[in-house]
């Protein structure tokens, strides 16, 4: 059983990572990009993150526990990230060298899609330790890993927007991935996870990305580029994760 649920940890992690990398050195692999080509990055982004969170996780969240649920776990989400960016601008207030706005964005963005991971995580690690069919975890796997190549997009963009070193926005990607692991260990130990934390969890994570998107990534595209090449980035993210999502749910 020990070894089971240390299999599911390093599983849980090692896929996490290897989407969340993918979809992060793909965006670090841009050198200096004009600013029209950073409000489209930002916008793409934007709008990747709107197709997961109305295609995805509200909707699953309804679906587990809800509309109680989905709601207060969605405002919930909302209101810590709202209060934890307004924490993180007055401590920049107090600091010799200021966090930009893509800096807290990208600290925010890797906050939601952690604990977004989370559950994720109890997913595979119970289907791991608990199927006797090897493709049905690994069917599960590679899912998960294609999920998660957008979110690892997102993050690296705001963080590079931010002149964070590719070093640390490398150790980032990294960093988000242990709810993952954490949340298999737990799946592969414990079982599921109840329908009402599922459902309370993932619209909370999708609260947390709605309100970075629509209070900080668009406005900083905005700001950067203007309105119009922003809105072309955004629709080409919401039309690419609108299919990625599809994809997922069909193959699932």
């Amino acid at each position: 059983m020990a070894l089971a649920v240390i299999g599911a940890a390093l599983m849980g992690f090692m896929i996490g990572l290897a989407g969340t990398a993918t979809g992060g050195l793909f965006v670090l692999s841009f050198q200096r990009p004009s600013h029209r080509t950073q409000t489209l990055l930002i916008g793409f982004s934007g709008g990747v993150m709107l197709a997961v969170v109305f295609f995805d996780l509200i909707p699953e969240s309804w679906q587990a526990g809800g509309w109680a649920a989905c709601l207060i776990g969605t405002l919930t989400g909302v209101a810590l990230i709202r209060l934890l960016d307004q924490g993180l601008t007055s401590l920049s207030r107090n600091r010799t060298r200021r966090l930009s706005r893509y800096t807290r964005t990208g600290l925010l963005l890797g906050l939601g899609i952690a604990l977004h991971n989370f559950p994720e995580g109890v997913a595979l690690g119970t289907v791991y330790t608990a199927s006797t069919n090897p493709g049905g975890w690994i069917g599960l796997a590679l899912l998960m890993a294609l999920h998660n190549i957008p979110e690892g997009m997102v993050m690296a963009a705001a963080m590079r927007l931010g002149n964070i070193r590719i070093r640390k926005v490398i150790w980032a990607l990294v960093l988000v991935e242990l709810p993952m692991g954490v949340g298999a260990a737990l799946g592969g130990f414990f079982g599921e996870l109840s329908a009402l934390s599922t459902s309370l969890s993932l619209a909370f994570a999708g609260g947390a990305m709605l309100y970075i998107t629509l209070d900080e990534l668009f406005p900083a595209a905005s700001e950067l580029g203007g309105w119009f090449w922003m809105t072309i980035g955004t629709a080409g993210g919401g039309l690419v994760g609108a299919a990625l999502t599809k994809i997922v749910q069909a193959a699932g």
